[in-house]
Formats: C-alpha cells, structure tokens, sequence
C-alpha cells in the first residue's frame, strides 16, 4: 500500500459526500444528477484487491494514509486496483473518505 505524490492534474469527477460504501457512491451517482467538478490529484494510492476491497467496503471508517493527506480545496487522493474502478478522494482534513468519487466517462 504505497502513497505517491505526483505532478498535478486534473480530472473530470462526480462526488458523493460522507458514502459509507463504494456502492452506496455508485447508486448515489446513478440516481441523483450530481454534476461533474474538476478535481486536482496530487498523489496516488496503489491498493491491492484486498485492501480495495475492503476500502470500498466501508469508506468512512478511519485510516492512517488519510490522516497524512490534508489535501486542500480540490485536491484528491487517486486510489488504484487493477480490475476495479479508480476514486477520487477527498480527506477535508479528516481520517476518512469524507468525499468519494468516481471519474466522468
């Protein structure tokens, strides 16, 4: 589980606020016109299918790589699994996933 701060980009994304799960956020996504924002990434977090798994499981329960990252405004945290959909999380300074978000196709 590695964190790796990047050069920024931006990235067309629709967020779902305080989400406990990943699909609660899809649901979310699919029912309610949430529109897109531009989100900044300024780091990544490769997961393995585990840690993912469990991740999007239950997205407001508190992680230290989290903590660590005080992400500013738009600033986003790219979480990475081969094989499953990539987030867009934003910390707002807590220890959670207190926004979540899925990437606009």
């Amino acid at each position: 589980m590695t964190t790796t701060t990047i050069t920024p980009r931006n990235q067309m994304v629709r967020f779902a606020r305080k989400a406990e799960s990943l699909s609660w956020v899809q649901r979310e996504l699919r029912v309610l016109n949430v529109r897109p924002e531009i989100a900044l990434v300024v780091a990544t977090k490769d997961l393995t299918a585990e840690q993912y798994d469990a991740f999007a499981k239950q997205l407001l329960r508190a992680r230290d790589w989290l903590a660590d990252f005080d992400g500013i405004c738009h600033e986003v945290v790219e979480v990475r699994c081969p094989g499953r959909p990539m987030l867009y999380v934003k910390s707002k300074g807590t220890n959670y996933a207190h926004t979540v978000g899925l990437a606009v196709e």
